[in-house]
């Protein structure tokens, strides 16, 4: 087997479709919940309260990104010409049995929240878009190094995915009762656009006296709903394409696929020094049914004579070519019906201990369910309040899809003027290319008057 060496220019569509495509789902925010007197702490357990009467949060921002398993520095070098490319093999040695690609942004445009002694009202609006990318080693194996070396075997290489942007209107209550607080927010989801998989099952069979005889069983559905808008997959129009529409500020505000989720928080302190908590986030649904297209591939096809490594080294591959080629291959029939998407729920599991007035460590217990997987993330925790206008915090997480990671946040009261920022991966920010795994979030809040206890 030949080691292919691959010009980045020339197979931009693989690697940006792997790694800039599918701009992860999921911000950890593992320092986030260590910054008391944050209003942002209740988006992680509507449970929590603040010490203001009346909160106000300006518009903000947090995004998270990352890979399993590949850095750009891991995957690319510089051959003799100066140019940068990939080696296939070594990016393929890289690999893990399944493989995920993620990223998300959670645009708050703002959020209001006041109370008094035991309650607290919040309302809230937002834009998020959650991503996810699963694809087998085989796709990469097949893709890059042809299917010589699945003679007579049967390998599934169906990628799971889902891009879905979205507008969400919040409304939470936060209860005070004894040495307990409860506290849920319910949400009116505005579906904007969504492009998703549905069943997977692509199984290629190579004919063990033949590389060039291949046996397609597949069961595989594709979802576009919304701004996004996907045609000839079905191969009527000889070209697959994607793209956006346009919309006007109401539907961006509100969204025509409706959705429903719901937040559940508690907190239980103990004495006045140790505290548990504990939160699931984001049960519910979206239900597509603007500009709906379902995309399905289901059957067994036979095909002779097509060598997908020639296919993949030719001098005019490009992306329409090789997508207009697999289009035909999975012979996709398309039917314009609605369909609903899950969110990906969500759990935070916390303990803080108060070792001083001013020092207080905690750990934490993450866990994200999407198709059935479990993706957990532990983590400790540290935070020094520098007099009553400064906290400083760090922590030191491990998680399923990020690795190890060494965080920081900081928040800044001025006055009433609350600035913060926090990162799950601190050397991230310096050097991204050497790392797998991003994350980022910042924002300015003012607050007004003390609440009571």
């Amino acid at each position: 087997m030949k080691n292919l060496t691959i010009n980045h220019k020339k197979y931009c569509f693989l690697f940006g479709l792997i790694l800039l495509g599918i701009i992860p789902l999921r911000a950890q925010d593992t320092g986030l919940s260590m910054m008391t007197n944050l209003w942002q702490t209740n988006i992680l357990n509507p449970s929590k309260m603040t010490d203001r009467k009346f909160i106000f949060s300006f518009p903000g921002i947090s995004a998270s990104l990352g890979t399993s398993a590949l850095t750009y520095n891991g995957i690319t070098s510089t051959n003799a010409e100066g140019e940068t490319v990939i080696i296939a093999n070594d990016f393929i040695d890289q690999l893990n049995n399944k493989n995920t690609v993620w990223a998300n942004t959670n645009f708050e445009t703002f959020h209001v929240a006041f109370g008094s002694g035991c309650w607290q009202v919040s309302v809230g609006h937002s834009f998020k878009t959650n991503t996810s990318m699963t694809f087998p080693k085989e796709l990469a194996q097949l893709a890059l190094q042809g299917n010589a070396q699945f003679l007579g075997q049967t390998v599934n290489i169906a990628p799971e995915f889902n891009f879905s942007t979205y507008s969400e209107w919040s409304v939470g209550t936060a209860i005070d009762y004894d040495r307990f607080s409860f506290g849920a927010r319910l949400k009116l989801l505005g579906g904007l656009s969504n492009f998703s998989s549905g069943n997977a099952i692509a199984n290629i069979y190579t004919n063990d006296a033949s590389i060039y005889e291949l046996t397609l069983t597949s069961d595989y559905s594709i979802n576009s709903a919304g701004l996004i808008d996907v045609t000839g997959l079905e191969g009527n129009n000889g070209a697959v394409e994607v793209t956006t529409t346009d919309m006007d500020l109401l539907d961006a505000l509100f969204g025509q696929n409706k959705g429903l989720a719901i937040d559940l928080g508690a907190t239980f302190r103990v004495n006045e020094k140790l505290e548990f908590s504990g939160s699931i986030l984001d049960l519910g649904t979206i239900n597509w049914t603007e500009n709906t297209k379902v995309y399905n591939s289901e059957g067994t096809y036979e095909y002779k004579g097509l060598d997908l490594l020639n296919l993949v080294e030719s001098e005019d591959a490009d992306f329409s070519q090789i997508a207009d080629t697999l289009g035909e291959i999975f012979q996709f029939s398309k039917v314009d019906k609605s369909y609903r998407t899950a969110l990906s729920w969500r759990t935070y599991w916390t303990v803080s201990y108060q070792i001083s007035k001013n020092f207080r460590v905690g750990g934490l217990f993450h866990t994200r369910r999407l198709k059935g997987d479990f993706d957990p993330t532990v983590a400790v925790n540290a935070a020094l309040d520098l007099g009553r206008w400064w906290t400083l915090g760090t922590n030191l997480s491990h998680g399923k899809s990020t690795g190890l990671a060494f965080g920081a946040n900081t928040a800044v009261r001025l006055g009433p003027v609350q600035l913060f920022f926090a990162t799950d991966n601190l050397p991230a920010l310096f050097n991204v290319v050497d790392n797998s795994y991003a994350h980022a979030r910042l924002g300015m809040n003012l607050g007004f008057g003390k609440r009571s206890e």
